[in-house]
């Protein structure tokens, strides 16, 4: 039997909702919970690990002595001489800035819809997410102060009802200081309301020790236990998802350091070093600012030759912490609160606790990089060896805290700590920038310029509450 089609009208369009788009409208109601807590923790992961390229993780080593870049690129090579890119042209940091700042809205509305709908019977769940949301809020404002200038301004919108441009509060720069301040809170915050939530605790010892705070940080971090660890997952599922670090070091962009800004390099030869068992590249240098990650062939910085960099005549050496699309970033550690307490011990005259912590780390080696680094390829004659020769006191106030910077350097590498590390050397230590950061020739032909952390992006020009001038790219 024949029926009419009396519902089918070819000019009418059909209306399609489409699953992966949501609109503004979508973002208010309980149902919307999951995707801005979904939402915030993805651009904080691009922020801060990158979505397979370049984002804070990347741009905090090549600034620093972990890496050097191996491209034409001149946002790569301004960030490894250290003579940025004037904000209007771009820089490689930019990126994170974005996303960043977006994770930090986003979780602001996120806990802020998890209030509104929070009943008796959900207080404990809600809770618990809104301890993560202010923690990842906390660390958006310890990235900036870390890789960023000290004028990095805050903007608002409403916590609640339509994301609309108009009601943008133009916020006014925070100090490195002031945002160390700000993340601290945020993390009390947290812990209010979660007080086992590990990052948070991390989160605030890290805050702590970058404004020199640090019987205060070592509190913090005392109930972590050492085996914790958060994770920023990658996979190879698409391009956004891959490790960053091995996208960007497998396709030649940047290579591991050893010894940089030593006084006499010459043409490529220090990241040409011929590879391990054939003549092993030094482990000292005149003049040389940078830690010799390669030439300390030390199981926690394993390495391997790729050949060459994307510039041919620049040889590349990736980090097989890495080693593929789908290692995932530790952010947070115990390993890091245990380092947090040996410099509070340090800054305590402590020494036996200070070395006790380190040494401790030491002697359980193979089990905290296997939690670390899970899918890590070791390449050293360490494998099976579970650990590292104690460390013996070096009994000088400066051997102590170079020893105690150099564990974190080799322990976090490639994790973000470096870049706000060597500015707290100089911050807080009083130590002079060109005796921190690599100075001098660079092995490419250059010389090393004087920045130390990157610029607001030009688009906050857009903000007339920020000031320029205050944005000081060679200050720690």
């Amino acid at each position: 039997m024949a029926l009419p089609l009396a519902a089918c009208n070819t000019d009418e369009i059909v209306a399609v909702t489409d699953p992966e788009r949501l609109r503004p409208e979508d973002l208010t109601g309980l149902a919307a919970v999951p995707a801005l807590v979904n939402g915030a923790l993805r651009q904080f992961g691009g922020g801060y690990s990158g979505f397979g390229g370049d984002a804070f993780l990347s741009a905090s080593a090549v600034i620093t002595d972990e890496w050097y870049y191996g491209d034409t690129f001149t946002t790569r090579q301004g960030a490894d001489e250290r003579r940025l890119q004037p904000p209007v042209l771009g820089n490689i940091s930019d990126a994170a800035y974005t996303r960043l700042h977006q994770a930090r809205l986003n979780s602001r509305r996120a806990f802020a819809v998890v209030e509104q709908f929070s009943t008796p019977a959900t207080a404990t769940a809600d809770a618990g997410t809104q301890a993560q949301l202010r923690t990842i809020e906390g660390y958006t404002y310890v990235t900036f102060s870390e890789g960023w200038c000290g004028a990095v301004p805050f903007s608002r919108i409403p916590d609640t009802g339509p994301l609309d441009p108009g009601l943008i509060e133009f916020g006014a720069p925070l100090s490195t200081n002031q945002m160390n301040d700000t993340a601290v809170v945020r993390f009390n915050e947290a812990l209010a309301r979660s007080s086992a939530n590990r990052l948070a605790a991390v989160g605030k010892g890290r805050a702590l020790l970058n404004l020199g705070r640090y019987a205060e940080a070592a509190a913090a971090v005392a109930a972590v236990p050492t085996t914790f660890v958060f994770f920023i997952e990658h996979s190879p599922n698409t391009s956004d998802e891959n490790n960053p670090v091995f996208s960007l070091q497998s396709n030649g962009r940047y290579g591991i350091s050893n010894l940089e800004g030593a006084d006499s390099p010459t043409g490529t030869s220090r990241p040409d070093a011929p590879t391990s068992g054939t003549a092993a590249p030094p482990t000292t240098a005149p003049g040389a600012e940078g830690l010799p990650f390669r030439g300390a062939e030390d199981p926690r910085i394993p390495h391997r030759n790729r050949p060459n960099c994307f510039t041919s005549s620049v040889r590349c050496w990736m980090n097989n912490n890495y080693p593929d699309f789908e290692a995932d970033v530790p952010v947070a550690s115990g390993v890091e609160a245990r380092l947090i307490e040996a410099e509070a011990a340090f800054q305590a005259g402590d020494f036996v606790t200070m070395m006790a912590r380190l040494n401790d780390l030491r002697a359980n080696t193979s089990a905290r990089l296997t939690i670390l680094y899970p899918r890590a390829k070791q390449t050293f004659p360490v494998i099976g060896i579970p650990t590292l020769d104690p460390l013996t006191d070096p009994g000088t106030t400066a051997g102590r805290r170079d020893m105690i910077f150099r564990e974190r350097a080799f322990w976090m590498y490639n994790t973000g700590h470096r870049q706000g590390d060597l500015r707290r050397l100089v911050r807080n230590y009083g130590l002079a920038s060109s005796s921190v950061w690599p100075t001098g020739p660079h092995f490419r032909g250059a010389t090393f310029g004087t920045d130390v952390n990157y610029p607001v992006p030009f688009d906050e020009e857009n903000n007339p509450s920020f000031v320029r001038s205050a944005c000081k790219t060679d200050q720690n």
